[in-house]
């Protein structure tokens, strides 16, 4: 009599463990397609999910493409995005999550949002933060490589900035370039991170000013900031005064060389310059260096789709259906 009682009750207790697990290989299943794999770029898969969200990230960007357009578009900057991650592998280079965030930090910055807002907002739109700090970091490690490979082939010659000059505006270029003079700045940043959540800002700014008292020099500017915690050291190089962060332009007109700024909060943390060298420079340098840098980066941008056209010729590349 027991024994069939216990018959009685597991039968039904079985049938719902079975149909439970009926239910969790449907929703595995679900799952597993609904984050299906479209392409294989060197054994690494790209999803359907990766593509939706890049497509996703693209059209907030530019809300001229949709449709199909906006789905290839995303799927070739992830195959791109996958080839230049891979190489720098390959070459050991890689980009620390510091200079990560503080991009991140400075692109929310020039929204006039914090980086958590910028978060916010991307994930309301159903994009992760983490598409566009792995769009940034690529970008970061994608320049190294470009330049690492491509430096000595980098160069522009006075004659080609010349005649870029005589080309812009109608002659009004060289004319704007050769009038009155322009200060040129060699300037180092310094940034102690403040976490987002557990940092203490006031104790930051207290360890700055510290620094600061006991400072003058570039020279060893990096070995008095590296026993610092969460601390970095980031050469702005050459800088004209207009090329200045806008909050740090008027201290910086009357800063000694070798001295730092006043500690002033920044999108990740606690900021301050150091001056390593000024000069006076006939001439508005602003312009020059503008033409300078445009011509660089076209320049540029030859060499880096020649380096990812070697790239993706030497991979093996599976687009699935």
């Amino acid at each position: 009599m027991l024994r069939r009682d216990r018959g009685r009750n597991w039968a039904p207790a079985f049938a719902r463990i079975l149909a439970g697990a009926t239910l969790a290989l449907v929703i595995s299943t679900a799952g597993a397609l609904a984050q299906s794999i479209k392409v294989v770029v060197n054994g690494e898969a790209i999803t359907s999910n990766e593509i939706d969200t890049r497509a996703r990230f693209l059209r907030m960007v530019d809300r001229t493409t949709t449709g199909a357009s906006v789905q290839r578009a995303a799927v070739e900057e992830l195959v791109e995005e996958r080839l230049k991650l891979q190489e720098a592998k390959r070459v050991g280079m890689s980009v620390p999550q510091s200079q990560v965030d503080a991009a991140f930090g400075s692109i929310a910055a020039r929204l006039k949002i914090s980086p958590a807002q910028l978060a916010q907002g991307l994930s309301a739109q159903g994009i992760s933060p983490e598409t566009l700090k792995t769009r940034i970091r690529t970008q970061m490690v994608w320049q190294q490589l470009v330049m690492g490979r491509f430096s000595r082939q980098l160069k522009i010659s006075d004659s080609q900035i010349v005649d870029a000059l005589a080309k812009k505006d109608g002659g009004k270029g060289a004319q704007d370039a050769s009038g009155g003079s322009t200060s040129e700045y060699t300037i180092q940043q310094v940034i102690l991170i403040v976490r987002a959540q557990g940092g203490d800002a006031a104790a930051r700014m207290r360890e700055a000013e510290t620094l600061r008292g006991r400072l003058s020099g570039c020279a060893g500017l990096v070995d008095a900031v590296k026993p610092i915690k969460e601390s970095m050291v980031k050469s702005l190089g050459k800088r004209t005064a207009d090329e200045l962060p806008e909050n740090f332009r008027e201290e910086l007109g009357k800063l000694e060389v070798g001295r730092l700024s006043k500690p002033m909060r920044g999108p990740i943390g606690i900021e301050m310059l150091m001056i390593c060298d000024k000069r006076e420079v006939a001439g508005d340098l602003s312009i020059r260096s503008k033409v300078e840098q445009d011509l660089r980066n076209q320049e540029g941008e030859v060499y880096s789709r020649r380096y990812l056209n070697d790239l993706r010729r030497i991979a093996v590349i599976e687009y699935k259906k």
